[in-house]
């Protein structure tokens, strides 16, 4: 009788395991693909942020957006260039409206993109104004560089994130011309 207990207890064993398993490997694959989402957006917040701060030191717009995109890698690469795009904008103040009276208006002075992803800058078009949220107070003839990066998430084998989170992100990030402030 005791034989057949523990013959039992094993087979219950067996019959658990196989309805959990599935649902555990699921889970793994869950925060696997949302631990390589959150990598993602890190390294695109890092990719702006240290693009614009090279750029307003005065390092060379190509020069810096090569470093960026290279130390961002394997995010942004050249085998993935149709998901992501990298856009430069100087930003200076617009000619055409004198300054003060505040706000100063600011307009895309040059643009600079790299990438295969068709997205048009969010700063704007050349010699287009610009609108962005605290530009109201600048002081006049300051100028400006804005790093943007889009980038259209796709996952490497099947997605649990891109059902519930937009997998296109958006990052942007602007600096004053620190090379000018003696």
């Amino acid at each position: 009788m005791e034989k057949y207990k523990l013959a039992s207890k094993s087979g219950q064993a067996l019959v658990e395991l196989t309805l959990v398993f599935p649902l555990m490997i699921l889970l793994l694959f869950g925060v696997v693909e949302v631990s390589r989402v959150i990598s993602v957006y890190h390294s695109l917040v890092h990719l702006t942020r240290e693009g614009a701060n090279l750029t307003s030191r005065g390092t060379e717009v190509d020069k810096s957006l090569k470093a960026v995109i290279a130390a961002s890698a394997p995010t942004l690469r050249d085998e993935n260039k149709q998901q992501w795009k990298v856009v430069y904008s100087l930003l200076r103040q617009s000619p055409a409206k004198p300054c003060p009276p505040k706000p100063c208006t600011y307009q895309v002075d040059s643009q600079v993109a790299i990438g295969d992803l068709k997205e048009p800058s969010a700063v704007g078009a050349v010699k287009s104004p610009v609108n962005i949220n605290g530009m109201d107070d600048v002081e006049p003839n300051q100028i400006f560089h804005s790093i943007e990066v889009f980038y259209d998430y796709k996952p490497d084998v099947f997605s649990f994130v891109g059902k519930f989170v937009n997998p296109k992100f958006y990052e942007r990030t602007i600096y004053t011309n620190v090379a000018a402030i003696p």
